[in-house]
């Protein structure tokens, strides 16, 4: 009788079992749509283990057997790979508008949404509204132009840095934290008119310190992206530690802005035509169309977009600077650098030109080249 019971509750777990698994395939495919074919999942872990340790590969192994386009299961997250160019070229150039969501890790996840975010915000009129921001005010030639002596100025202070550090000439420097800390004072200026990492701006050194912190913390891996349902754990505090990082980032922006707004009486910007404006003054300046986009941009908006440009402004560009300098060091042979030559790239012509004689309209005696 006693296995009786047991046999019968162990037959009840089992089928309750298959019909959690099966639901939760019929939510996940209304969830997902019809998904293109893919590898076998494992429960909880999905395709992990199948990657390996060079993922290139395994995908170049996988789309010989289930096709160019195929579906991938990261834990719970689910993937869609290409691996043609022609499907590639199909879906961002001819479906781009469909296809140009983006993900949201829970470490981009704040308090306010994806209010005045470059990176995070879905397509749409406010991410229509920001690209048109960057491509009429941030990044035009002439207000590019404007910054040379700022750049001039920020490169000629790194190397005085370099020299320094590396003058009793018994260590190794860090070169990628020099050009780091030189793009970081590059995109102070650029907003604020000013050098964040001077020694006389502490307020600037916090803002470093917090803004390092978030990119840190961003490039980490979070397990509750993969395992959703460790979501409201925050098993390794990456959440919670970057919503205090951006809030004290926030804070010492806000009060950049005060300063800025505070320069005139009725908060506006009054500053001289003459004089060059920053990114800021573009911010606290800009109109929109108030149906579509908003008709002023809030104080959360401007912080975001100040914030955001720090953080992806300076690790890109630490990172490309970073790797030029190793493929000059090592890929660079000095047999075939001709410095008599000046330095650029000489185009040669595939098929010589030739002359080919043309008749004279109304005369075929005579001919002109």
């Amino acid at each position: 009788m006693e296995y009786e019971i047991a046999g019968l509750v162990l037959a009840v777990l089992l089928w309750i079992a298959w019909a959690m698994v099966t639901e939760r395939r019929y939510r996940r495919s209304e969830q997902h749509g019809q998904l293109p074919p893919g590898p076998r999942t494992l429960p909880v872990v999905g395709n992990i283990f199948q990657l390996g340790w060079a993922p290139h590969e395994s995908f170049t192994k996988l789309a010989r057997v289930h096709g160019p386009i195929m579906t991938i299961w990261l834990g719970s997250m689910c993937n869609v790979v290409v691996s043609s160019s022609e499907v590639a070229r199909e879906m961002f150039k001819n479906h781009d508008t469909v296809l140009a969501g983006r993900k949201i890790y829970e470490a981009m996840k704040g308090d306010f949404g994806n209010e005045g975010s470059i990176i995070t915000a879905q397509y749409g009129p406010h991410w229509r509204m920001l690209r048109r921001l960057c491509t009429t005010e941030f990044f035009v030639t002439s207000r590019l132009d404007a910054m040379h002596g700022a750049r001039t100025r920020c490169i000629d202070g790194m190397l005085q840095y370099i020299e320094y550090g590396s003058a009793n000439g018994t260590k190794a420097i860090d070169l990628g934290r020099y050009i780091f800390l030189m793009s970081f004072n590059l995109i102070g200026n650029l907003m604020f008119s000013k050098d964040l990492l001077d020694p006389k701006s502490e307020k600037g050194a916090k803002f470093f310190q917090h803004a390092g912190k978030v990119m840190e913390l961003a490039g980490k891996p979070n397990m509750a992206d993969f395992f959703p349902i460790l979501r409201w754990l925050d098993p390794q505090g990456i959440r919670r530690k970057t919503k205090f990082h951006v809030a004290k980032a926030f804070e010492i922006a806000g009060g950049f802005i005060k300063e800025r707004t505070d320069q005139s009486p009725q908060n506006e910007i009054s500053r001289d035509h003459d004089q060059r404006k920053d990114y800021l003054d573009v911010l606290l300046e800009f109109r929109g169309d108030g149906v579509e986009e908003p008709t002023r941009f809030s104080s959360t908006t401007i912080n975001v977009i100040v914030f955001e440009m720090f953080t992806a402004g300076t690790d890109t560009t630490t990172s490309t600077l970073e790797w030029a300098m190793a493929e000059l060091l090592h890929g660079l042979k000095p047999e075939d650098m001709d410095m008599t030559e000046k330095m650029g790239i000489t185009l040669r012509k595939s098929v010589p030109l030739k002359v080919i004689p043309t008749p004279y309209k109304g005369s075929s005696d005579h001919y002109e080249l």
